[in-house]
């Protein structure tokens, strides 16, 4: 007998100036960009489990990032989801909410 772990998702797209961590984990957790900028010095932001400090750092596809007590975040997941250059230089992500 083979078990199944299903997780609620949500997803969505969104067009950001960069690929920033601040950027685009404010635009997944519907935060302010200074409210994720005090989360991150706090040492409250993970990217791939490990704790960012910095808040230029870059994303990539397949990058999870998590915020302590808020959730998680996955770029560009299997089969779904892609960053793609709009015609005016900005980023078209797709973004994965575990819920």
């Amino acid at each position: 007998m083979t078990s199944c772990w299903l997780r609620r998702t949500q997803s969505f797209k969104t067009v950001e100036t960069s690929l920033r961590v601040d950027a685009l984990a404010s635009a997944g957790f519907k935060f302010s960009r200074s409210k994720l900028v005090n989360l991150t010095s706090n040492g409250d932001v993970r990217v791939n489990w490990t704790t960012v400090t910095k808040n230029g750092t870059t994303l990539k596809t397949g990058d999870i990032v998590s915020v302590s007590g808020k959730g998680r975040l996955k770029f560009g997941f299997v089969q779904i989801g892609e960053i793609n250059s709009t015609k005016k230089g900005k980023f078209s992500v797709e973004l994965i909410r575990y819920l």
